[in-house]
């Protein structure tokens, strides 16, 4: 979800959406199981800004768009950060793809309520450092995910536009409501390449749905998480489990882990400051079986899965 939280209008949105909050921790607590164990949480770094999303490079690096900033950060092993891309305007969804990082701009609440088209998505090549628009005339892009097909899919998390697709051939031709939906934030697609897995983040019941890529008329919901979670981003790892940064404040903050074969959800962390992104690692100094978390109030978190188990993996985008 883009923007600051001391934006007025989406901390009304916010206020509203978790009005229940304690039940909605309950719903996705009653969904597990004995083989659900917290995972290991560890601070990489804090205090830098309202952070929205995270790419790990593949390099040694974590780029984070920091939304309050208004600039993509690249983030070190070691707890050190740097402006990567300046002047970004509220930055959202990142994804590496043949060598350059995509990044959605426009993510702001602002953009959300007033449905400006303001959004592009912008392609930054990683070795020379152009930077260039990929696609533009978007209404709040938020989430990014790309397609088997080399076509992109942004989401947005009020009503109108739906889930967009950019054609890999026309991205300036953008295919508003390919998957019609009220609100939609996170996106994954699962290993198969047959379904494109989404969240809700203001409509009740924490839901988790999917539409099926060959046909997006197709779909279905797969989980219902609760009241009050306020779902944001999400990944998943090769077993095709999603993984969904509930998005409250500390000491409430999660990230659940969700089967979406049957449904089952674990919430393998809490206390995370309002968790807004997920990614697994990728490169030197990001193990590619933890997973990395960036929050609202300005923290990264490395999550490590906790010893005995098997550990899951993502597939890395650099």
């Amino acid at each position: 979800m883009g923007g600051s939280r001391g934006v007025a209008i989406l901390a009304g949105l916010v206020i509203a959406a978790a009005v229940g909050s304690s039940a909605g921790a309950a719903g996705a607590r009653a969904a597990t199981g004995p083989a659900c164990v917290p995972w290991n949480v560890r601070t990489v770094a804090s205090g830098l800004g309202v952070l929205e999303n995270l790419e790990p490079d593949g390099a040694g690096g974590l780029l984070i768009s920091n939304n309050g900033a208004n600039e993509i950060d690249r983030l070190t092993p070691d707890g050190k950060a740097s402006t990567l891309i300046p002047n970004v305007p509220s930055p959202g969804g990142e994804r590496i793809r043949g060598g350059s990082l995509y990044f959605n701009t426009g993510d702001s609440p602002q953009a959300g309520v007033l449905g400006t088209t303001d959004g592009t998505v912008q392609r930054y090549d990683l070795s020379t450092g152009a930077l260039s628009t990929w696609s533009s005339g978007l209404s709040m892009p938020n989430g990014l995910v790309f397609l088997p097909s080399g076509d992109a899919a942004v989401s947005r998390v009020s009503p109108g536009w739906g889930i967009t697709r950019i054609p890999a051939a026309d991205p300036q031709h953008p295919q508003r409501n390919w998957v019609q939906t009220n609100d939609s934030n996170g996106l994954a697609v699962d290993p198969t390449g047959t379904w494109l897995y989404f969240d809700e983040t203001f409509q009740p019941g924490g839901i988790v749905m999917r539409a099926r890529i060959s046909d997006p008329s197709d779909v279905e919901q797969v989980a219902s998480l609760g009241q009050g979670l306020v779902l944001d981003d999400m990944t998943i790892d090769r077993q095709g489990l999603l993984y969904i940064a509930a998005n409250r404040p500390a000491p409430l903050g999660e990230l659940i882990r969700v089967d979406p074969s049957t449904g089952s959800a674990c919430v393998i962390a809490s206390g995370l400051g309002d968790p807004s992104a997920v990614k697994f690692g990728c490169g030197p100094g990001w193990p590619s079986d933890h997973l990395f978390v960036v929050g609202f109030e300005g923290s990264v978190y490395d999550l490590s899965p906790p010893a005995g188990t098997r550990p899951p993996r993502g597939t890395c985008d650099a």
